[in-house]
């Protein structure tokens, strides 16, 4: 039989508590809280103002305008990126308490500075949550497919003996890889026929003029278009010849 497993989707505030609390999430709020006021209201309006999808790229990008420290810079969009304004005030409350434990690396004056800092910086900034939502919708709307390969070769023909090649077979075979709800890959393969793969592939190239259209058009009536993800990307790739 096996094993039970128990899911946690997203990062319930519930479970901040100063054991939580990583060195390398300690080290990002030291960054956070180094910042100015002048840097916090302005990169805070920046992000309010923000139009479209602050995906990865974009949001790096944007808080480059203020914090211009690499590393600083890293800090911030890590803390945007995990916390939520629902986040702060148990964070608060956890970073406090580790603070009052001995031998412990924060100083009053930093818990003071993040108290003053979290709650303006860590906020609902529309373009933001569209993209998580955009994020959302990526994982909830279907299994990820990781690979596809087709697979073409011949198949012999024995005569009823088994000792003379009487002919060949051309088949095809398609292998699709996708990601689970578990997070491991599923694999599923077909065997198509010579008129298959022609429908297929008459079937892709018609997607992709569907694509083309809907993305064109998208980008006409909706600010920042389509978002930046995987799902949407058409870079290309090398893949090995089968």
């Amino acid at each position: 039989m096996p094993e039970s497993v128990f899911y946690i989707r997203g990062f319930p505030s519930s479970f901040f508590d100063s054991s939580a609390l990583s060195p390398d999430m300690l080290a990002d709020l030291k960054e956070v809280a180094a910042l100015s006021d002048k840097d916090v209201k302005a990169l805070s309006q920046l992000l309010a103002d923000a139009k479209g999808f602050l995906d990865p790229k974009t949001l790096a990008a944007t808080i480059r305008q203020v914090v211009h420290e690499e590393n600083a810079a890293q800090s911030v969009r890590r803390a945007l990126r995990n916390l939520g304004p629902k986040d702060v005030e148990p964070l608060l409350k956890a970073l406090s308490d580790q603070g009052q434990e001995e031998g412990s690396p924060l100083a009053q004056d930093l818990l003071g500075r993040l108290a003053k800092i979290l709650p303006e910086l860590i906020q609902t900034y529309p373009a933001l949550t569209r993209f998580e939502k955009a994020e959302r919708l990526a994982r909830l709307t279907g299994q990820e497919l990781e690979s596809f390969e087709l697979i073409c070769d011949l198949r012999p023909i024995f005569d009823e003996s088994r000792t003379r090649l009487e002919g060949m077979m051309p088949y095809t075979r398609l292998r699709l890889v996708a990601k689970g709800a578990d997070g491991l890959p599923n694999a599923f393969e077909a065997e198509l026929s010579e008129q298959a793969v022609h429908d297929l592939a008459e079937k892709a190239a018609k997607a992709i003029e569907k694509l083309d259209v809907l993305r064109k058009t998208v980008e006409s009536i909706t600010p920042g278009g389509l978002p930046d993800l995987p799902l949407t990307r058409t870079a290309k790739k090398e893949s090995p010849n089968a």
